[in-house]
């Protein structure tokens, strides 16, 4: 754009105080050709030069990415634009040795404007060819698509971009990219949440065609069960690869989504809540230590936030709940089995606590209170049991001292 602005600021100027009558035209229309011509080979070499950069871009990534490319509107408006200013050059050069010569100072004009323009286009495109080489710029790219398809009614389509976004994830993984896999992990939490709110809208029908022609009658369930299989699949790469940070991150990323589809339905909210548990039970087994705290204090929260932001008299919250309390159960005793010196009391507070919100006056009269109440004092019941037995029980030194008392 400033190349065009500073074109236009030259060409009013020559229209107010034009060039003297004596220059020559064949001069004149010599160094506009010797300007313009270069920029009709520059185009076919830019897309030459960029195109091996763009198979690496390709391999660390997607397929995805020529694909788009090759689609991008942009890229075809400003390679037109370059590619015709060289022929518009003729057409004025011809224009001004031949048929208006005393009109020089308009057409010399016009053609700096042109020359200004297609600076401008050439930058943009160079940018824009920048994009796809960037991973980070390619996530936001792929995302901006995703959102589209949500705003059209285009979940199968969602579907691809959603598998695309998840392809440039697993790779990041695969160069050890924490930042790039972070980022993805995001841009899948905010299509998630944008679909949700977009489902809940009334502009947006239950069915569309793309949803009708693949038999899906929830589309709501069947995108959301997508998105959790793709962040699934992440997360197994990131444990294979002991990438804890990431791990964590995408435990808590499920426990956002959990919330936002509580809000939607608190129904939805407890395959995000199984997912979460089964992905955080999958890193205690392979010795990850951070991953399953994030886990327990990520499915605390969740309940915290589904019993204080939402009005839940007429919604049935027991399923939702009972994943919370089977994923912490599944924790606290995977805790306890890799360390049997675990203090069972800090085991059983989250319990407690949960236990507590139940007890408010908003939560003890609900339908499913009792329920989850029951659910909760088994587990309590359980590590109580438990703690009797580990109090009752000698420790090994004196069990050892004892031994050594006997006479031989």
């Amino acid at each position: 754009m400033l190349g065009t602005l500073l074109a236009l600021v030259i060409a009013l100027f020559l229209q107010i105080h034009p060039i003297p009558q004596q220059i020559d035209l064949s001069a004149l229309a010599a160094i506009m050709l010797l300007i313009s011509i270069p920029f009709l080979i520059i185009f076919p070499l830019g897309l030459m030069w960029t195109w091996l950069p763009m198979q690496k871009a390709e391999q660390n990534a997607t397929p995805r990415i020529l694909e788009m490319f090759r689609l991008d509107n942009h890229i075809r408006m400003t390679g037109g634009v370059i590619v015709a200013f060289p022929l518009i050059t003729l057409a004025m050069v011809g224009g001004l040795l031949y048929i208006y010569p005393l009109e020089r100072n308009l057409i010399l004009g016009l053609w700096i404007l042109l020359l200004g323009i297609t600076i401008d286009s050439l930058r943009h495109y160079a940018k824009r060819v920048m994009r796809y080489l960037n991973p980070f710029s390619v996530v936001t790219l792929f995302t901006e698509y995703a959102k589209a398809t949500i705003r059209n009614n285009q979940e199968s389509d969602l579907c691809h971009w959603v598998d695309a976004l998840t392809e440039v994830g697993i790779k990041g993984i695969q160069r050890h990219s924490s930042a790039i896999c972070n980022l993805i992990i995001d841009e899948l939490q905010e299509i998630s949440q944008l679909f949700l709110e977009a489902s809940k809208s009334i502009a947006h029908p239950n069915k569309d065609a793309q949803s009708e022609a693949l038999g899906i009658s929830d589309k709501v369930g069947f995108m959301m069960f997508f998105i959790y299989q793709r962040l699934d699949m992440i997360f197994q790469k990131a444990l294979n690869n002991r990438m804890e940070t990431t791990c964590n991150h995408l435990i808590a990323v499920l426990g956002k989504i959990a919330v936002s589809a509580a809000k939607y339905d608190v129904s939805l909210a407890s395959v995000p809540l199984r997912f979460l548990g089964k992905c955080a039970s999958h890193a205690q087994n392979e010795g990850l230590e951070e991953t399953p705290i994030t886990a327990s204090c990520t499915l605390l929260e969740v309940a915290k936030i589904i019993l204080t932001d939402i009005d839940i008299r007429y919604y049935e919250i027991k399923d939702a709940f009972l994943s919370i309390i089977n994923g912490m159960d599944i924790l606290a005793k995977g805790t306890f089995k890799r360390n049997k010196e675990t203090n069972i009391v800090l085991l059983m507070q989250p319990f407690k606590d949960l236990k507590k919100l139940f007890e408010q006056p908003n939560t003890k009269d609900h339908q499913d209170t009792p329920i989850i109440l029951q659910s909760i004092n088994r587990v309590l019941g359980e590590f109580e049991a438990l703690l009797l037995v580990m109090n009752t029980m000698p420790k090994i030194p004196d069990i050892e001292e004892k031994k050594a008392e006997k006479p031989a």
